[in-house]
């Protein structure tokens, strides 16, 4: 037994050449689950399924799962020694959030945009136009110079002189 309790060969060790070490991370998938150990197997492997520890703490929902979808894993080996896997993680598979994903970022790399903060002002710039909506109220800022200001009903404040101005002033 070594020191986490597991049982060791040591004889069995000593007689594997360097050719039969495996001192580099493998893939491999999760098959199922036997007496508390994860079972797996990876490419090359002529010894069939193996008894795997886990070296991630992973929920038996999130386990199930893996073993269902025949998840990867990466697997290390103790001592080198193939029949001696770990799993060391959880390979995750490129679905459909990963090409959300790409597709968001490409869109968002084609938007020109820049936003400024410095404590005083925000500076918020578009090409054609800038629109800041908020449920049923928008302010538009167009190329042209035309302010658009919508709303249910729309207020001005002012603490002190309020003015309008303007080449011609229209009410109602």
């Amino acid at each position: 037994m070594d020191s986490d309790g597991n049982p060791r060969d040591k004889a069995r060790l000593d007689v594997l050449d360097s050719s039969e070490r495996i001192l580099e991370p493998r893939i491999g998938w999760l098959l199922g689950m036997k007496d508390g150990c994860a079972l797996v197997d990876y490419p090359a492997n002529s010894r069939g399924p193996l008894a795997a520890r886990l070296a991630v703490a992973l929920e038996a929902q999130v386990l199930a799962r893996a073993i269902a979808d025949r998840q990867s894993v990466v697997l290390l080996f103790a001592e080198g020694d193939p029949a001696q896997p770990l799993v060391m993680g959880l390979l995750q598979a490129a679905g459909p959030s990963s090409m959300l994903e790409a597709v968001l970022d490409e869109t968002l790399a084609r938007k020109p945009q820049e936003v400024e903060v410095d404590g005083r002002r925000v500076l918020v710039e578009g090409r054609e136009e800038v629109v800041l909506r908020c449920g049923k109220a928008s302010l538009t800022l167009r190329r042209d110079g035309l302010v658009v200001l919508r709303g249910v009903n729309i207020r001005t404040e002012a603490d002190e002189l309020q003015r309008l101005r303007g080449g011609k002033v229209q009410i109602n």
